[in-house]
């Protein structure tokens, strides 16, 4: 089956209405008919009515009955159901490996990697066609050999009944229908009588444990009642009480002042001044004395530059370690991509990055360890901008057994250090991939001395996997010029 001869027909059930809005229009602007919404009945009226081929699924939703959404749809339903995360937390990252689906996006979710797992999807059809022995699901199951193999799920229910179901749903606002109801054993019990509509006092932030978890966790005064430190400096005068105000710095250098600081521009270049074009059009001005101010940074957000005269990572911190909004780097890269285009520039086409990276005051370590640093004022929040050099942003894979995967060289993966993708070993006696490093788990040095021992030089990743590898790459380089720059900053204590 070809993506290219059906309609592209795409179903988002998301948490919060203002995410994904860059992953929609890249889509749209690719011809597909999308329906993007947090509200689980509407969401569900446009699945029995418009059918659509695709549906992606938030585990982020304040509702947990969602969580089970996609092992029902995909049984009850003949559509690929893509299981993905808003927020880059723990939590989610362990709610995605353990989705009951076939086919996941982890944070950040770009249009580019929904196109992939798409195609990766129709690719899996044809394979199930061919030889449906050997399919991928990032499921492992461990044969008699005692070797770890990537298996597939199974097929659908009755569409007719599931489409029953879903009819006797929306009438009301119960979940309680899909298991009143059965569409074949595996449907039955998967859910229970909670209600649709969102649970009080869950919501995306607190992970699902509720607003009595949350209290426990406050701080409390001599009372034993909620420590607020601006209400408790209240005036006796009635109906008085201070608001809370951003915390100003009068000595933190402004704009201008960065623009002008000998350490800020080490090379006067076309770079710099497309990221000072875009960053002036693209923000929001309001009041620099009132702006969070940038301190300590650990999220960070990262567009990929590379040209044949440069190539690099463009780093954007905000006030107060806030975590970057997606339309707004969209925003920022667009414009930058834009200018250095209508200046002669061939851009390879990348989607933004969210990295986290190690604790470090982010403008003098950009003064320090970066090409440039720009800043400005967007919203009320200082935000600053840095360019990295660096020769190979992209990674650099080969050929593996199976044309899913692809290999990467040992050296690629640095020693204790958290991998964001699975790793595996091919056993080519056995014609298995084993799972040797799960994603979120810690690469030992040990492991890499051992392997080099052996003669191993090459590793596999799923091709699908290859954008969270530049990530991560992303983000052991910078913290390698963390480690650069608090060295120095020893040195200077030391002397």
């Amino acid at each position: 089956m070809n993506q290219e001869t059906v309609k592209k027909k795409l179903l988002i059930i998301k948490a919060n209405s203002t995410s994904l809005g860059a992953v929609e229009g890249f889509l749209r602007n690719r011809e597909w008919n999308i329906k993007s919404t947090t509200n689980l009945k509407e969401a569900l009226i446009f699945l029995v009515q418009e059918q659509p081929q695709f549906v992606m699924v938030s585990i982020d939703h304040p509702n947990r009955k969602v969580r089970n959404l996609p092992k029902i749809l995909t049984q009850a339903f003949p559509v690929c159901v893509i299981a993905f995360a808003e927020t880059n937390s723990a939590a989610s990252f362990t709610l995605l490996n353990n989705c009951n689906t076939e086919y996941i996006l982890y944070p950040p979710v770009t249009g580019p990697a929904v196109e992939r797992t798409v195609n990766k999807y129709y690719k899996d059809q044809q394979t199930r066609d061919s030889n449906p022995a050997f399919n991928r699901s990032g499921n492992t199951a461990e044969g008699s050999d005692g070797v770890i193999s990537i298996k597939g799920q199974g097929s659908g229910e009755d569409v007719s009944s599931a489409h029953s179901i879903l009819q006797q749903l929306l009438s009301g606002d119960d979940m309680s229908a899909m298991s009143s109801t059965p569409v074949g054993s595996s449907l039955s019990g998967v859910l229970s009588g909670d209600s649709l509509t969102q649970t009080p006092g869950l919501s995306a932030g607190n992970s699902g444990l509720g607003p009595d978890w949350a209290r426990q966790q406050s701080p409390t005064d001599e009372h034993g009642s909620p420590f607020n430190p601006v209400g408790s400096l209240r005036n006796s005068s009635p109906g008085w009480a201070p608001l809370e105000q951003p915390a100003k710095h009068t000595d933190r250098p402004t704009p201008e002042q960065i623009e002008n600081h000998p350490s800020a521009t080490k090379k006067d270049s076309i770079i710099l001044r497309g990221t000072k074009d875009a960053l002036d059009k693209s923000c929001v001005k309001t009041s620099f004395a009132d702006s969070e101010a940038i301190a300590d940074s650990t999220n960070t957000s990262c567009i990929v530059v590379e040209s044949p005269r440069f190539s690099g990572y463009l780093i954007t911190a905000m006030g107060k370690d806030r975590q970057i909004d997606d339309m707004f780097i969209a925003k920022i890269r667009e414009r930058l991509f834009r200018f250095l285009k209508e200046n002669g520039e061939t851009i390879e086409d990348s989607d933004p990055m969210q990295l986290k990276i190690k604790e470090v005051p982010f403008e003098d370590w950009a003064l320090e360890q970066a090409e440039f640093l720009r800043k400005s004022v967007h919203n009320g929040h200082e935000v600053a901008m840095a360019f990295f050099p660096r020769e190979d942003v992209k990674i650099t894979t080969g050929s593996s057994a199976d044309e899913e995967m692809a290999s990467i060289h040992l050296n690629e993966l640095a020693g204790d250090v958290a991998v964001e993708f699975n790793v595996y070993i091919y056993l080519p006696k056995n014609n298995k991939y084993v799972l040797y490093t799960p994603r979120g788990s810690k690469f030992f040095n040990v492991q890499k001395q051992r392997l080099q021992s052996q003669g191993v030089s090459n590793l596999h990743v799923l091709k699908a996997e290859i954008q969270d590898l530049d990530k991560y790459r992303a983000q052991n380089f910078l913290n390698e010029k963390i480690q650069l720059f608090e060295e120095k900053l020893k040195e200077k204590v030391s002397v």
